[in-house]
């Protein structure tokens, strides 16, 4: 009688589906979680970046001594050197363009309100309304940029947004960006 131990060398196909069932849950959740990252990270970046392009325009209009106008148009800022009402049958020119990349969009330049306070919500709270754009006057010893108002990044069909406010009593514009409930600034 031959009492043979045999000792088996490997894993079982149980096993090896149940590590790897385990292991693409475990995936999926993490790839879920890396996208919302990205997208926190993409939407930042956007207000970030968008503040500062509307301080070099508002440093330009100071430094050429000329006004400026502002037009959004979807994923694209644009600036015009003149007045935005200006009534002249003249191809305004191109002074600067600032894009985003896809699928964030230009929501608006004033007109979305949602949760943010830049004033007391009169009619001429906002300097930012006009529809046919936004100017920045050079002014000396102070920025050139309107005194309210603020730009709505949004991104993609998502409730993701970012922004840039100015506020009367601030001198300076403020990145924000909507997180969940409310908005932050950055």
């Amino acid at each position: 009688m031959l009492n043979v131990d045999i000792k088996k060398k490997g894993y079982t196909l149980v096993e090896v589906l149940v590590v790897v069932s385990i292991l693409g849950i475990l995936s999926s959740m993490g790839v879920a979680s890396l996208h919302s990252a990205v997208v926190n990270n993409r939407v930042r970046g956007y207000a970030l970046n968008t503040a500062a392009f509307l301080e070099r325009v508002a440093n330009d209009a100071n430094r050429m001594s000329k006004t400026l106008c502002l037009k959004a148009d979807n994923d694209t800022l644009k600036v015009y050197e003149g007045e935005c009402s200006s009534s002249s049958s003249a191809t305004p020119v191109l002074h600067d363009r600032f894009e985003l990349e896809s699928p964030a969009t230009f929501s608006c330049l004033s007109d979305y309100r949602g949760d943010i306070n830049v004033g007391d919500g009169s009619a001429d709270d906002n300097d930012w309304t006009r529809s046919s754009g936004v100017e920045f006057r050079p002014r000396i010893g102070l920025s050139a940029m309107p005194s309210k108002g603020f730009v709505c990044i949004q991104y993609g069909g998502s409730r993701t947004f970012a922004g840039v406010k100015k506020t009367a009593d601030k001198n300076q514009l403020v990145p924000i960006w909507h997180v969940g409930v409310g908005w932050q600034e950055l």
